[in-house]
């Protein structure tokens, strides 16, 4: 009968109006469903298994990884854009030779 048909949006999208608000008094409640068929389920099984924690702890120590991760990437972007505008910047106030 072909492929289960899966409910929701693009996987990976930032749902307007759903994901950008995130009020300090609330809990927040992040369900992630991971079918039979999803890679990410095994490596999901793989990660609660061998690390013998819980999965919500697996998702938390996930979580931190990634914020490094994209933590660091940002700061890398923040030094290339303020390198480029010294540059920028010393070129603009060189003499210019008449």
């Amino acid at each position: 009968m072909g492929e289960p048909r899966r409910m929701g949006g693009p996987r990976g999208v930032q749902h307007a109006g759903k994901s950008a608000v995130f009020p300090a008094d609330k809990t927040i409640r992040a369900t992630l469903v991971l079918h039979p068929d999803d890679v990410e389920r095994k490596l999901y099984e793989e990660l609660v298994v061998g690390m013998g924690v819980a999965g919500a702890q697996v998702l938390r120590e996930a979580l931190h990884e990634l914020h490094k991760r994209e933590t660091k990437k940002r700061k890398e972007r923040e030094r290339r854009q303020k390198a480029r505008q010294t540059a920028s910047a010393m070129t603009e106030e060189l003499p210019k030779a008449g």
